[in-house]
């Protein structure tokens, strides 16, 4: 399965860069990815709301969010959104053939 992470940094992690800013954290966030079953596809740091930006491929949902509490619990991520992705056209055919079956209250 493929994630897309977006994650911003507390003051502890941004200390941490600002110690150490020549730690290679693409290499780190790869060998992270690898130990939960899982690949590091892209790494982007950005401007804006959130500092991070990666894509994953993981074995699954539950694994991501065990991932997320364990970053957390480090103090050094304030916020770590993780977004599935999903294949629309499939969904969104399933979908049409749901089409009727749930009915509002009183018809």
């Amino acid at each position: 399965m493929k994630f897309i992470v977006l994650g911003k940094y507390t003051k502890q992690g941004t200390d941490g860069w600002l110690d150490n800013p020549d730690e290679d954290r693409r290499t780190m966030l790869s060998g992270l990815s690898q130990k939960i079953g899982g690949k590091l596809l892209d790494l982007s740091y950005t401007r804006g709301i959130y500092d991070v930006v990666a894509t994953v491929e993981a074995p699954s949902a539950n694994t991501m969010t065990s991932l997320k509490l364990a970053m957390m619990k480090t103090g050094a991520i304030a916020e770590l959104t993780i977004l599935e992705d999903v294949d629309l056209n499939s969904i969104a055919k399933a979908g049409a053939k749901m089409i009727g079956l749930y009915k509002a209250p009183g018809n």
